[in-house]
């Protein structure tokens, strides 16, 4: 009984303290001598605490010097393998320079991050990152902490999803083995397991966060204005540098791009990735066709609804939900299919009769135009669709089956092109998208918002 008092005073003694306190103290302690009318025996403070520890099954973290946890060794192996797949991204912006009339020297490099895709040099990041550059320098680390720095090539970018595919050329005797990440899948993303975020926030190359997946299905603004659904949130840390970074499992797989944070300008602890499978199928599209294929009706539209004034002053009806169709080109996919825009009158510029007005394609209703936007983004150029229009003034509804067109979108960059693309000339569509609106928006989300 004695002894038991003793054992249950040490746990009441120094259950307030860090237990390392005591499993790594001095071993020239004082020691008890503990005597029951059975037992005799003596121990040192480790020895008593840890014994009294286990007594009253209470677990113990086995710390010793030198050593890690099992958790921490986990942390410790997964950074140094994911090291050699994580590049850091530096740009540059001269053009810019020379419009503002200033010094380059006086223009800040970009950072990012980036992470390599195949051994034949792809090296996956976000749109923004590379946006309007001159020249992007990529530096490789290989597992010995060597480092070589490259001029990448542009092999394609997506605004709308804000994923661009870069370049370098690697040779064997540089030193430096390609390793790409491990890819994973959406299916195996679940909110609560650990999340490792690994990039350059604020220029601090290879700098290792982690946290959670604090929900899923969430949707960015992209730098195009275009909506990116199936984001992946996290708590892990995100900052300026972290953007084209990788976010993985536990396993160093893939699970999405780190690309934007609710924080102004640092980590809010609400942070946003590009989920994988949406990063797959891009990136794809880019290595097999050097662009990103759109499905496109070909026709031209208004890119809002007028109010009834402004229908008034242009001269054309007042609509309140679809769109009007302004122009179909004879090029068009859509205008062997029968597809009518708005027509002029002969004395008068403005346009006076009314087309289709697109309400509808396939199973999704056509409100706005981001509706229309949206819907094409299920569907490839080729693909057979059935568009439903009100047309003229009768609004009479119409049933127009349509054979998808497609395009390309490119962006104004001073990196030189991996290889020309596969579309045909005037599919072409520039997109220019200024600076100050590169960095993707993030709208709060409402309980009961899809």
């Amino acid at each position: 009984m004695f002894s038991k008092v003793l054992f249950n005073l040490a746990i009441l003694s120094y259950c307030f303290l860090p237990l390392d306190a005591f499993i790594n103290a001095p071993l020239a302690v004082p020691k008890l001598r503990v005597v029951s009318s059975s037992i005799s025996m003596q121990m040192d403070r480790r020895e008593m605490v840890t014994k009294s520890l286990l007594l009253a099954n209470i677990p113990i973290i086995n710390k010793v010097a030198n050593a890690f946890t099992l958790d921490e060794t986990n942390n410790i192996n997964l950074f140094d393998k994911l090291t050699p797949s994580v590049c850091y991204i530096s740009t540059e912006y001269k053009n810019i320079a020379e419009k503002l009339e200033v010094d380059t020297a006086n223009i800040p490099k970009g950072v990012g991050t980036g992470f390599v895709w195949d051994k034949e040099g792809h090296i996956v990041t976000n749109f923004h990152v590379i946006n309007k550059v001159d020249k992007a320098f990529v530096t490789l680390t290989n597992k010995k902490g060597e480092t070589k720095e490259y001029i990448a090539k542009l092999s394609g970018v997506d605004p709308d999803k804000d994923i661009a595919v870069i370049k370098l050329d690697v040779s064997s005797s540089d030193g430096m083995e390609l390793l790409p990440i491990e890819v994973g899948t959406n299916k195996d993303i679940k909110i609560g397991q650990y999340a490792f975020a690994i990039g350059n926030p604020f220029g601090q190359d290879h700098s290792f966060s982690m946290g959670i997946v604090s929900g899923k299905n969430r949707e960015l603004t992209a730098p195009s204005g275009r909506k990116i659904k199936d984001i992946i949130q996290t708590d892990a840390a995100i900052n300026p540098g972290n953007s084209g970074g990788p976010l993985v499992d536990t396993t160093g797989k893939l699970i999405g791009m780190n690309t934007a944070t609710m924080g102004m300008g640092v980590s809010s602890g609400v942070n946003f990735a590009v989920s994988v499978d949406m990063i797959k199928n891009t990136v794809q599209n880019i290595l097999e066709f050097g662009s990103i294929q759109k499905a496109a009706l070909g026709i031209s539209y208004l890119e809002r609804s007028p109010s009834r004034s402004e229908a008034k002053k242009a001269g054309i009806p007042y609509v309140e939900k679809g769109i009007i169709v302004l122009d179909v080109p004879p090029t068009s996919p859509a205008y062997s299919s029968g597809l009518i825009g708005v027509k002029k009158t002969n004395t008068s510029s403005t346009y006076s009769t009314l087309g289709d007005v697109i309400i509808g394609l396939e199973n999704y209703t056509i409100n706005k135009p981001v509706d229309l936007l949206n819907a094409l983004d299920h569907f490839k150029p080729n693909d057979k669709i059935k568009l439903f229009t009100l047309r003229g003034e009768e609004r009479k509804p119409q049933i127009i089956d349509v054979i998808l067109g497609s395009f390309e979108i490119t962006t104004f960059s001073g990196l030189e092109t991996e290889k020309k693309s596969k579309l045909q000339k005037g599919s072409v569509v520039p997109l220019d998208i200024p600076l100050k609106d590169i960095a993707p928006q993030v709208a709060p989300r409402l309980p009961g918002n899809k």
